[in-house]
């Protein structure tokens, strides 16, 4: 299978160099709830954001493998970064949709874009646009963002409109980032220092040329990053950050084990059997979901790559792996967890953390244990129960 194109390298090679930078700011990362400014400019220096932006407009445009190593390696610093990284990297997919003038516009250096995919939005017609208003929740690293998008609905009548098709129509709405009031909701368990807050618009105006109908929508931009199945890339932003935070617990547990007598016993707790059996196991299920995670990827990467249509199965069991990443992840962050006993327990402890985070993963909706009904669906020969697959 093909896993290489654009300098995979020396992405990688820079995410790797990045990981003691990242676990010096992950402390206040985790204080202020959101990226330091300070690790944003370091981020772009290593130019962490341009990772899925066309290369005419100035963006590396990787390959989705090596975009998902990024990440995980990121996580394995810490999850919040990457997954900050992450929703920025994933919401620049709106190059590909838009006029070039209006991406040039948008998409100077240094920029970042966020928000949420999720149509809360509400958009009325008028001529040139919309007028738009909408609440999103879930604004991971609006903080550092020069541009916003937003899920919303197309209302006509007092009722949404509906597509061909017999859909619903909706858009992807891109803003300024100044045209929102970012309202500080985000006070969570897990992954506190992504900045996830709300945002909300009132009766803004929205272009034509940046309300984009990103399930259906024409591309300005082709290859194969922007030919792969928008959820499945969508779901691909996101579901490599919990495999590197489960990683990076199992590393603090062995870390734990070779120097920790527990209370009570003669030996360390490497020395035990239990923990010897339980780490093996953990070891064994992040593996196997991480290697199916990536060979459901590298083979719809082919697919693409050759110009040939994803099958819906395909996508299905695309999204299926995501979301079996993030939940054996959590599994995983589980088993470390306990096996640290009282240890764990202490906010300086990174193993309770690594619980809190991979746990805050599997909230979202793109890695929901629904996915597997849906794979299943189609597995079975069924239609699935909907077409946004």
């Amino acid at each position: 299978m093909t896993t290489t194109t654009t300098a995979p390298t020396g992405m990688l090679d820079a995410a790797r160099a990045l990981d003691p930078v990242i676990r010096e700011f992950a402390d206040e990362t985790e204080q202020i709830r959101h990226v330091p400014p300070k690790l944003v400019d370091i981020l772009h220096e290593h130019r962490m954001f341009d990772m899925i932006l066309p290369a005419q407009y100035g963006g590396l445009e990787l390959d989705i493998i090596t975009m998902a190593r990024v990440l995980e390696d990121l996580a394995v610093a810490d999850g919040s970064t990457a997954w900050a990284v992450g929703i920025g990297c994933g919401t620049s997919v709106i190059s590909a949709y838009m006029p070039e003038a209006t991406t040039r516009e948008i998409f100077q250096p240094r920029t970042v874009t966020g928000g949420a995919m999720a149509p809360n939005g509400r958009l009325t017609p008028i001529n040139g646009g919309f007028r738009a208003s909408g609440r999103w929740p879930f604004g991971s690293g609006c903080t550092h963002c020069q541009w916003l998008v937003g899920g919303s609905l197309i209302f006509e009548d007092g009722a949404p409109r509906m597509a061909p098709g017999g859909f619903v129509d909706w858009r992807t709405i891109v803003f300024p980032a100044t045209d929102a009031e970012i309202i500080d909701t985000w006070h969570v368990s897990g992954l506190r220092g992504t900045g996830s807050r709300d945002i909300e618009v009132k009766d803004i105006f929205i272009p034509d040329e940046r309300a984009i109908a990103i399930m259906s929508g024409a591309r300005t931009v082709d290859g194969p990053t922007y030919r792969f199945p928008v959820l499945g890339f969508l779901a691909l932003t996101i579901s490599p950050i919990p495999l590197g935070i489960a990683r990076r617990a199992i590393d603090e547990l062995i870390a734990l084990a070779e120097a920790k007598t527990p209370m009570g016993a003669m030996n360390k707790l490497r020395d035990r059997a239990v923990v010897q059996y339980e780490i093996a196991q953990a070891e064994a299920k992040l593996r196997s979901a991480r290697a199916w995670m990536y060979e459901i990827t590298e083979q719809i990467w082919d697919t693409v790559v050759a110009g040939d249509d994803v099958s819906m199965k395909d996508r299905a069991l695309l999204r299926a792996a995501c979301a079996h990443a993030a939940i054996e992840s959590a599994r995983v962050a589980d088993t470390a967890y306990t096996l640290g006993g009282g240890t764990a327990l202490y906010s300086t402890s990174v193993l309770q953390r690594c619980l809190r985070d991979c746990h805050a993963a599997t909230q979202h909706v793109m890695l929901s244990p629904t996915n597997y009904e849906v794979a299943g669906r189609l597995m079975l020969g069924l239609p699935p129960p909907s077409p946004m697959v």
